[in-house]
């Protein structure tokens, strides 16, 4: 009997272990780019429209960290400041290891711009694994925000609309903090 019990333990124990590796997360994903699982708190009119501007939107932002894929990842829009992030209630982004989840907050007056969310941000701290930009590799996000998000022949009009002029100042890195 202390032998069942001991080895009942022992997988039940293996049994989390194995939940908690196998992916088993909350997750309500619209659809999926570039391996990673598109969840928005608030769908955009067009799924499928979205779609295609995320893939673009990766296929664009990728690349500049030395990335192709976010295979098993969650890339997450919301409407809210409010996300616990480590040490962190309030945030605009997270890049949270323990869920393989990049969270960002849609900036109030973004529209149906989903593409002006500081995902070329928390894609940074995926790649580089650095919280504080203390990489010298932070220095340039800021200078693509024009060419990522409106400065494009194929950018969507409400981008365009919204963000046209603006060159910098919205993906303002601070170096060496948070």
């Amino acid at each position: 009997m202390a032998a069942w019990r001991r080895g009942g333990k022992v997988g039940a124990v293996a049994l989390a272990g194995a939940l908690a590796l196998s992916g088993c997360q909350n997750w309500s994903c619209d659809f999926e780019s570039h391996g990673a699982c598109i969840e928005f708190e608030t769908d955009p009119p067009d799924l499928a429209q979205a779609q295609q501007r995320m893939d673009r939107l990766l296929e664009l932002e990728l690349p500049y960290w030395g990335l192709a894929n976010l295979g098993g990842w969650r890339i997450q829009y919301r409407d809210t400041a409010s996300y616990p992030c480590y040490l962190a209630d309030r945030n605009d982004g997270c890049t949270d290891f323990v869920d393989q989840t990049l969270s960002i907050r849609l900036p109030p007056d973004a529209a149906s711009c989903f593409e002006a969310g500081e995902l070329l941000h928390e894609l940074g701290h995926y790649r580089l694994g650095d919280p504080m930009h203390s990489n010298p590799a932070w220095a340039g996000v800021d200078a693509q925000f024009a060419p990522i998000v409106w400065d494009r022949p194929d950018a969507p009009r409400e981008c365009v609309k919204r963000y046209g002029g603006i060159t910098a100042g919205v993906w303002a890195v601070h170096r060496n903090g948070f």
